[in-house]
């Protein structure tokens, strides 16, 4: 049996993710744990995100902050369970904390396109977020999902804005115990626990055995607990009462944009490019959409990077157009490394259709 310790520290934490997302996750980390195995290319095909989290996008005084992915207070855990993709806590706080003592920015907007994560440090950051409103304009953009606590901390902005096929919500916080004594019983493992005699309670909620009534009870305290605080935050943020969050904000459900903006949970909708007009980007991102339709031209493709830009910026959701690239790597014929492959006829008629919206 592996994973013994990814697993119990998956099962001994409060989750505020969308519950089909943590079932992957959870799914995955039994596979893993029988032995099973996925190719780098296949993990980020079923839960990652190919991203890089930590990466800040400066555009004319602009600071984009990526919120991307599974979120956790560290990413090392997530890591062996994403490929890497996700977003840490700590690391986005630092991107926060630079942007704001950067003079040259003059807004700083956090890219939300996440299922959520763990609780763990996304209080802390959601404070230090909702404490700095009043230095410099913060937008929260919905690009194209912000679930659970990735909702978290987008409430604590001055604004949000969502695409309009984004969605949001998802405001809850659950747990998961799953028992796999019958599992390690057929693995031939019976392991077992020894306590110090104080410790009574230690290991109470350890997954190699049946939870406990007295267990169980503790885990829903943890849970009420962690959402009590999601709430309040989300309260504070939003400036909303505590009692219009509870009753008004979804109670767990997701949202598409005209809802969200209709129930208060967010300002208004447009796209990515809509915002950094609004903040005087007039047209982000255009040098490396005309590149790529230079060597389209010439029959070239360019990075695969620049496609996923170039896709997005036609007005594509961050996962449409990750998910066509992704596609489209099969589709490309390749002789000569990454700058110069020349497209299969079907791949390049596909990308001039989609490109020809930024004939501008």
């Amino acid at each position: 049996m592996h994973y013994l310790r990814i697993l119990a520290a998956f099962a001994g934490q409060p989750w505020a993710m969308q519950p089909e997302k943590l079932e992957i996750v959870s799914s995955f980390l039994m596979f893993k744990a029988r032995g099973g195995s996925f190719t780098a290319d296949e993990v980020q095909a079923r839960i990652g995100d190919s991203r890089n989290p930590d990466r800040a996008e400066p555009q004319a005084g602009i600071a984009i902050l990526p919120v991307h992915g599974v979120i956790s207070q560290r990413m090392a855990m997530m890591q062996d369970v994403s490929g890497g993709g996700g977003t840490s806590t700590e690391a986005l706080s630092q991107l926060f904390r630079a942007a704001l003592a950067d003079e040259s920015v003059k807004a700083i907007v956090f890219s939300h396109d996440s299922p959520g994560g763990g609780t763990y440090g996304v209080d802390e950051l959601a404070t230090e977020i909702r404490n700095a409103r009043g230095v410099k304009p913060i937008i929260a953009q919905v690009d194209s999902l912000s679930a659970s606590a990735s909702y978290y901390l987008a409430s604590q902005a001055d604004e949000i804005v969502v695409t309009p096929g984004g969605e949001a919500g998802s405001i809850g916080v659950y747990s998961v115990h799953e028992d796999i004594s019958r599992l390690l019983e057929k693995e031939g493992v019976k392991p077992t626990l020894i306590r110090a005699q104080h410790g009574i309670y230690k290991a109470e909620t350890a997954n190699i055995s049946p939870l406990s009534t007295d267990a169980r009870d503790y885990l829903q305290q943890r849970v009420n607990l962690a959402e009590e605080a999601f709430i309040n935050a989300v309260a504070a943020g939003r400036r909303v009462s505590a009692a219009t969050v509870r009753d008004n904000f979804g109670k767990g459900r997701m949202f598409g944009a005209q809802e969200l903006v209709k129930r208060g949970m967010a300002d208004r909708i447009g796209t990515m490019q809509d915002t950094l007009q609004r903040l005087g980007v007039s047209s982000p991102k255009m040098g490396a959409s005309a590149n790529s339709r230079r060597m389209f031209a010439a029959g070239e493709t360019p990075p695969l990077s620049q496609i996923e830009d170039v896709l997005r910026e036609a007005g594509f959701p961050n996962a449409l157009a990750t998910a066509f690239v992704s596609r489209g790597k099969g589709a490309l014929q390749s002789d000569s490394g990454p700058e110069t492959r020349t497209l299969s006829p079907d791949a390049k008629a596909s990308l001039d259709q989609f490109l020809s919206r930024l004939g501008k």
